[in-house]
């Protein structure tokens, strides 16, 4: 619990330091703008992605094939609601598929060791 407290503490200074460089280089404004339109972005991705999942489900189609992608759109709209330039800019980069396949041996792995199951296969 120290050591979450200790990264958040950081990651705040690290945010206040890029904000301050950016209010510097692009102004208030458009600054403003910019995490208006990530939080927004952010917001209709939970609408979209919440409601595919429970259209599959409802109409019994199967969502495993896609539940990695899912779970990555999931986490980019988590972090793109979240007011900041570092959880902006990693929530954009979710959306890469290039950056998706990098992290779907990952996820697959810590799932597997979370539910104590390794017979997992997800169509990447």
């Amino acid at each position: 619990m120290k050591n979450l407290f200790i990264y958040w503490i950081l990651y705040g200074f690290v945010e206040l330091l890029i904000y301050i460089w950016l209010f510097k280089v692009v102004g208030f404004w458009p600054l403003l703008l910019i995490q208006i339109a990530s939080t927004a972005l952010g917001v209709y991705m939970f609408k979209k992605v919440g409601r595919n999942i429970f259209r599959n489900i409802r109409d019994g189609r199967t969502v495993a094939p896609y539940l990695l992608d899912t779970i990555c759109f999931f986490i980019s709209a988590l972090l793109l609601t979240i007011p900041g330039v570092l959880t902006t800019l990693v929530g954009l980069l979710l959306f890469v598929p290039f950056i998706r396949n990098l992290l779907k041996p990952r996820l697959t792995k810590w799932l597997a060791n979370k539910t104590h199951k390794t017979d997992y296969y997800f169509d990447m």
